[in-house]
């Protein structure tokens, strides 16, 4: 009987935390797929705020061509309309999460002028984003072209 009481308790103790988990795991990975889409907004709206509160200050991304841009770079753009977006969809997201670390990977589909030149592209996208001072914040992107 005593044996059966621990069995029974060590099994709702499991489910407990088995439940819990998820919780957790599902308001993160709903919130990394929302700054995901307020990313994609913000590059269509040219919202140099929004996007900035998205990134973090030590950001890097490295676009299909090897060519790598900080924050202040990629902001300075959008400000400057050096960058205009006309579409920015992202689909097929899968959400990793690892603590306060995440990777999100997905496929993005873009249309913009770039000084001036129109570029259409879909490419294959893993950003990674890592929770600071209780927020999700990118800290690095990297893009591939799909051909």
């Amino acid at each position: 009987m005593k044996k059966s009481v621990y069995v029974v308790f060590g099994l709702l103790t499991m489910c407990s935390v088995a439940l819990a988990q998820p919780k957790s795991a599902g308001a993160d990975e709903a919130a990394l797929r929302g700054l995901e889409e307020k990313w994609d907004a913000a590059n269509l709206k040219g919202d140099a705020a929004a996007l900035g509160a998205i990134l973090a200050d030590t950001f890097i991304s490295t676009n299909a061509e090897g060519k790598t841009r900080t924050k202040a770079e990629l902001l300075a753009e959008l400000k400057s309309g050096t960058i205009k977006f006309q579409t920015s969809k992202v689909e097929d997201m899968k959400v990793f999460l690892y603590g306060d670390a995440a990777v999100v990977n997905g496929k993005w589909t873009g249309k913009f002028m770039l000084k001036g030149k129109p570029v259409d592209t879909v490419e294959r996208f893993t950003d990674t984003f890592v929770r600071q001072n209780g927020q999700w914040r990118a800290v690095a992107s990297q893009g591939s072209a799909i051909k």
